[in-house]
C-alpha cells in the first residue's frame, strides 16, 4: 500500500519538498558549526541561518499552501502517514503564524553565536563569559512561550516544542513518582560492602588513535553500512544529525582517561542514528521522515546505552579492544563490567550511572521552569545549579565546566528538551522488555534492529508517542524501569 494517494496531500508533499531542501541545507551548516568550522566563523554563519529561517517561514505561510493544509485538515479516508503529515504540518504552521519573521532570524543569529560562546566559556571554566547570551536565550524562550500560549506555565509552550502535548502537569508527577524510589535504591547501593566512590579505569589513560578505531569498530559492527550512509566525527559535545535515511552523522568526544565517556557517547548517538536510518524510504523527503517525538528518540539512545553497551556480552566481544587500547591492561570482563556499571553520584549528566542519572534531569527541569516562569534569574544560575546538585547528589562542582556549563542544550535554544531525557529512558525500558518477551535476546543485534524497525523505527513520524504506543499495545508504565534496576543493582551490589 502507498503511504501518500490523496491528490491534496501530494500537492502538499510536493510543494513540502522545497521546505525540506532548506532544512536540510540548515542541518548541513549546523552540523559543521559543531564539527570543523573555524571559531571566528560564527557570526557569518549565523547571519546566514537566521536568513534561512525567515526564508523558510515565509514559504511556509504562502497562502495557496497554508489553504492546501487547511484543506486537508478536513479530508477523511486518508493513510496514516498522510495523517502524520497533516498533523505536523499544522503543528508548524501554528509556529510560523505566531512567531515574528524578526524572531526567528534573531533567535537563530544569537543561538548559532551563542554555541560558540559556550565552548569558550566551557573550555575557560568561565560561565561569565556565556552569562549575557544564556541570559539573553532565556529572555527569547519567554518571548516564544507567550507568542505560542499556554493554559498553565509558560514552560509548557517549550516543553510542547520538544515532545507533543508535554506539560508540567505531566513531567512533574512523573519526577514526583520516581524520585522516592530512585533515592531509596541510591542509599542501599551506597551502604553495600561493593559500592566504590572511585574506579581505577576511570583515571586510566587510553591511546586516542586506538580508541577512534574502536568506536569505528563497534559502529561497523552494529550497522554494516557504517562509512557508506553513516559517519562518525568529534565535537564539543556528542550529538546526531540526519539529513537522510542515507546520510545520518555521529559525534563523540576524546578525554585521554575514562574511554567509557568515549564509547558510550558512541553507542547512545548510534541509537539515535538508527532511529533514522530505519525509518522507510518512502517517508524520505516528507514531514514524517526521521523519528520527531524527543521521548522515542531518547529511548532508543537510552535502549542501545544502557542494554547493549553496558552489558557483559558486549564487553566480552570487545574486551581485546578496549585491552589494546587502554593503558594498564589486560582487563577482564568483570573489571570492565564493575566500571561501566558503577553507580555513584557524580557531576556530569552524559556520564551518569542508569540511577543517579534522572536526579540529573530533575535539577534542569526545576531550573529552566524556575527561569522560565521567572523565578530564578541567570545571574544566580552558578548557585542554584550548585545548591540543586548538592540537594540530590550531595556534591558540588569544583567547576563551571562541570557544573552549569556541561550541556550543549542551551547555547542552541532548546529549553524544555531536558525532561524526554528521563521519559525516554523509562521507555527504552519497555522496549526492552517487549523484545524480551518475544524471546530475542538483546545480543543479537541484527534481530535487535528488526524488532525496533518494525515496532517503531519504520513509522517515522507517522505516529504521536500515545498513538505509537497503542499499535503496540502499550502504555507509558514507570514502574517497569524502576523494576528493572532494583533487580539489575542489587545482583551488582549484592543487597
Amino acid at each position: 500500500m502507498k503511504p501518500f494517494k490523496n491528490k491534496t496531500i501530494l500537492q502538499i508533499l510536493d510543494y513540502y519538498k522545497n521546505l525540506w531542501a532548506l532544512s536540510y541545507t540548515s542541518a548541513i551548516a549546523h552540523w559543521d558549526l559543531e564539527t570543523y568550522m573555524p571559531q571566528k566563523g560564527a557570526s557569518a554563519r549565523g547571519e546566514a541561518l537566521g536568513r534561512l529561517s525567515v526564508i523558510r517561514q515565509k514559504m511556509f505561510l504562502d497562502k495557496d499552501f497554508v489553504a492546501l493544509l487547511h484543506a486537508a485538515s478536513g479530508l477523511e479516508h486518508l493513510t496514516d502517514q498522510e495523517r502524520g503529515v497533516v498533523r505536523i504540518l499544522l503543528r508548524s504552521l501554528k509556529y510560523y503564524e505566531k512567531l515574528p519573521p524578526k524572531f526567528i532570524e534573531d533567535f537563530e543569529r544569537l543561538t548559532n553565536t551563542a554555541t560558540v560562546i559556550w565552548r569558550e566559556a566551557k573550555e575557560k571554566n568561565d560561565f561569565k563569559i556565556f552569562e549575557k547570551s544564556l541570559s539573553k536565550i532565556f529572555d527569547m524562550n519567554k518571548q516564544a512561550a507567550e507568542y505560542l500560549g499556554y493554559t498553565d506555565s509558560p514552560y509548557d509552550a517549550l516543553l510542547d516544542q520538544y515532545e507533543e502535548g508535554l506539560t508540567v502537569e505531566k513531567v512533574g508527577p512523573f519526577f514526583a513518582e520516581i524520585r522516592e524510589p530512585l533515592e531509596t535504591l541510591l542509599e542501599k547501593i551506597k551502604r553495600s560492602d561493593l559500592f566504590q566512590s572511585t574506579h581505577p579505569l576511570e583515571s586510566a589513560k587510553y591511546d586516542k588513535q586506538k580508541m577512534s578505531e574502536l568506536n569505528d569498530k563497534v559502529l561497523k559492527y552494529l550497522w554494516k553500512d557504517f562509512g557508506q550512509n553513516f559517519r562518525l566525527d568529534t565535537s564539543a559535545h556528542p550529538f546526531t544529525t540526519s539529513f537522510s535515511n542515507q546520510d545520518t552523522r555521529i559525534t563523540t568526544w576524546y578525554h585521554e582517561r575514562d574511554f567509557g565517556r568515549s564509547l558510550l557517547a558512541v553507542i547512545h548517538e548510534f541509537g539515535h542514528a538508527l532511529y533514522d536510518l530505519q525509518s522507510a524510504p518512502e517517508l524520505e523527503m516528507t514531514p514524517v521522515g526521521g523519528g520527531s517525538s524527543l521521548v522515542t528518540h531518547e529511548s532508543q539512545s537510552r535502549f542501545w546505552e544502557n542494554f547493549v553497551g553496558r552489558s557483559e556480552e558486549f564487553i566480552e566481544k570487545f574486551l581485546p579492544d578496549i585491552n589494546n587500547t587502554v593503558h594498564g591492561s589486560p582487563f577482564t570482563v568483570h573489571d570492565v563490567y564493575s566500571y561501566i556499571n558503577k553507580v555513584r553520584p557524580s557531576l556530569l549528566r552524559v556520564e551518569a550511572d542508569e540511577v543517579t542519572y534522572h536526579f540529573h534531569i530533575m535539577l534542569r527541569f526545576e531550573i529552566e521552569r524556575g527561569l522560565i516562569e521567572g523565578r530564578f534569574k541567570i545571574s544566580d544560575l552558578r548557585e542554584i545549579w550548585n545548591s540543586k546538585i548538592k540537594e540530590y547528589l550531595g556534591i558540588v562542582p569544583k567547576n563551571d565546566s562541570e557544573g552549569v556549563l556541561q550541556d550543549i542544550h542551551w547555547s542552541g535554544g532548546t529549553v524544555g528538551y531536558f525532561p524526554t531525557y528521563s521519559l525516554g529512558t523509562f521507555l527504552g525500558t519497555q522496549f526492552e522488555q517487549e523484545i524480551v518477551n518475544c524471546k530475542l535476546k538483546i545480543v543479537n543485534y541484527e534481530d535487535i534492529k528488526l524488532w525496533l524497525r518494525d515496532h517503531v523505527h519504520q513509522y517515522g513520524s507517522t505516529y504521536t508517542l500515545e498513538d505509537l504506543l497503542a499499535k503496540n499495545k502499550m502504555r507509558f508504565d514507570p514502574g517497569v524501569n524502576l523494576k528493572y534496576l532494583e533487580e539489575k543493582y542489587s545482583k551488582i551490589y549484592d543487597f
